[in-house]
């Protein structure tokens, strides 16, 4: 089955037909695309849509549809002030699902933050959770000491009107 992963942008090589096909989403991620399970482990390339005879249009289309279809396998853990996901050892590819954040919203203070450092990683918070965003970041801070396959990014995102965009908090702000 195909589904969408987030991957760093840097990694993003169009004249390379065996680079893998990989969409802007924000905040320096693409979207790419792998079938599995297990997700991740190699994304479909240019070569590949080549061979497949598949237009991007209707591999983005089906990874959306199938991602739609498998939300019913995503898991929260921990309690406030700060959150985990689990999917298919590809949490970040969550932030793409937009009818799985409508029912995480009531559950934080102020709007939904997330860390996604890594493919398989995503901490859940609120804006207005002084400690959640501390240990968001803590957590970030951990995973890149230690280092991963597949990490993503330092930033914090925030959702806001139902898109992500990376979250700048006031500082004077967050010293209250």
């Amino acid at each position: 089955m195909l589904l969408p992963v987030l991957a760093p942008l840097r990694d993003i090589r169009r004249e390379d037909v065996h680079a893998p096909v990989l969409d802007e989403f924000m905040g320096g991620l693409g979207v790419g695309y792998s079938y599995g399970p297990p997700y991740g482990q190699r994304l479909v390339t240019w070569a590949d849509l080549q061979r497949m005879e598949l237009p991007r249009r209707m591999l983005r289309r089906q990874a959306a549809h199938n991602l739609d279809g498998r939300l019913g396998a995503a898991q929260v853990h921990g309690q406030p002030p700060a959150l985990m996901l689990q999917f298919d050892g590809i949490a970040s590819t969550l932030l793409l699902a937009e009818p799985f954040w409508a029912g995480l919203e009531r559950a934080v203070p102020g709007e939904l933050v997330v860390g996604v450092p890594a493919r398989d990683v995503v901490i859940v918070t609120g804006s207005q959770s002084p400690p959640g965003l501390a240990k968001v970041r803590r957590a970030i801070d951990r995973i890149f000491f230690a280092g991963d396959p597949h990490l993503l990014s330092r930033k914090l995102l925030v959702r806001r009107r139902g898109v992500w965009e990376v979250f700048t908090q006031n500082l004077a702000h967050a010293a209250f």
